[in-house]
């Protein structure tokens, strides 16, 4: 169950629906690395406005509320590791009920990558400790396949809230 303040007012006839956003690295031989965005702030350094890794993801213990989003992850995703070719698991911060979807936006450097994201359900946990896991697929030509090194995958998680009635 998320235990945090989320934004109440959605317009929504999904009760409690969270939207979660994260941005994973794709390097050589399909190696992913979650992104946290460096958010300007005044002295700010030079990586404000760009991404660098997320801190590890047990930076913090599980289920430490806040500054958890901060701390470990990068808002609401505490780790993405890969576990075979174009397998991904992504572990978010907290537990959720159910997903509406994931989607996603690639960021290439060159040429041309056409690729689909399913949502594999037989790594998908809802209830894992430390925070739902769900198993992406990525495929390339029908199969699954690792993206292109170099490649940032931008995905739009929607999930329903673990208190929704």
């Amino acid at each position: 169950m998320a235990d945090r303040s989320f934004i109440d007012k959605s317009y929504r006839l999904v009760k409690r629906r969270v939207d979660l956003y994260a941005a994973v690295s794709v390097g050589a031989a399909g190696a992913v690395t979650l992104l946290k965005w460096n958010y300007p702030t005044f002295g700010a350094g030079p990586n404000a406005r760009t991404y660098t890794a997320a801190p590890l993801a047990n930076a913090l213990p599980a289920g430490a509320p806040y500054p958890l989003q901060y701390g470990c992850g990068a808002e609401g995703v505490r780790s993405v590791t890969r576990t075979g070719a174009g397998q991904w698991l992504l572990q978010l911060q907290d537990n959720y009920q159910r997903h509406f979807g994931v989607g996603f936006t690639l960021e290439i450097a060159g040429g041309v990558t056409a690729g689909q994201l399913a949502i594999n359900s037989t790594t998908t946990n809802f209830a894992a400790a430390g925070g739902t896991i769900i198993g992406l697929t990525t495929i390339i030509g029908g199969v699954a396949a690792d993206l292109a090194a170099g490649t940032i995958a931008n995905l739009r998680i929607f999930l329903a809230d673990a208190t929704e009635p």
